[in-house]
């Protein structure tokens, strides 16, 4: 096969793969149901009057020209297309031709250990992976394994803990949690500390505040995060810290 047909295929195969992305996101938005936030157009053949650009206040209501107000929050565009054609063809026009678009969906947001937090433009088939490179990436102290997330629609706020490929919706509230480790026994300054990657075990006893007079530091034991409670000899003090871990430093008797 020559270079020139090898060419013609990848263009061909990037070209029918671009047309069955389209469709699913095509698919999404179809099924999408407006909300507060959104910002839809709406335009209806050869009447330029009718014609407008709105977006959805709190209410979740819209003003129309000759219609007046209606309630648009939980449609979907397919819907809202067919209640304006309903309503125009009492008494205005006999066959008239709407079409509803988006123009901007309303966004989401991403909290907590991220690089950049804050409110984003949603996009269809968007995910928790895609959503956390929009915000710039996990933050050094995030829990890649500790996100949560706080669904549009949810009036009790409760946070699901959810994967990287979990889908997002408009208005869905990501948070990314700070990882953490353990410090127990006999250190001067036990408890509760932000974990980084790269930290050995010397390192942590450090930010415990060191060994007491009594620590014994070829005694040290560690618990990982998500395993049973069997405690697990440390053989090396300069080995690498896990996020999660609790580490267990205890007393010589000698």
């Amino acid at each position: 096969m020559n270079k020139f047909m090898i060419k013609v295929l990848t263009a061909l195969a990037c070209f029918f793969a671009s047309v069955m992305l389209a469709g699913v996101a095509n698919a999404e938005v179809g099924n999408y149901r407006l909300n507060a936030g959104d910002k839809i157009n709406i335009h209806v053949f050869g009447e330029s009057d009718m014609n407008v650009t709105v977006r959805l206040g709190q209410s979740g209501n819209i003003h129309y020209p000759f219609l007046g107000h209606i309630h648009v929050s939980g449609m979907t565009m397919t819907g809202l297309e067919k209640k304006i054609t309903h309503d125009l063809k009492q008494g205005f026009l006999n066959a008239p031709q709407v079409r509803v678009s988006m123009e901007e969906f309303r966004p989401f947001y991403v909290n907590g250990e991220v690089a950049n937090s804050g409110a984003y433009p949603y996009q269809p088939g968007l995910n928790i992976r895609k959503a956390i490179a929009l915000s710039g990436g996990f933050s050094t102290d995030a829990d890649e394994d500790k996100v949560f997330l706080i669904h549009a629609g949810d009036h009790d706020k409760k946070e699901i803990k959810v994967d990287l490929n979990a889908v997002v919706n408009p208005g869905d509230i990501i948070t990314v949690k700070q990882s953490y480790f353990f410090v127990n026994g006999e250190v001067k300054l036990p408890g509760k500390y932000p974990y980084k990657a790269g930290m050995t075990y010397r390192m942590a006893i450090a930010i415990a505040g060191g060994l007491k007079e009594r620590g014994d530091a070829d005694k040290i034991y560690v618990i990982h995060e998500g395993k049973d409670a069997k405690s697990n000899h440390v053989s090396s003090i300069d080995a690498a810290v896990k996020h999660g871990d609790v580490i267990i430093i205890k007393q010589s008797f000698f």
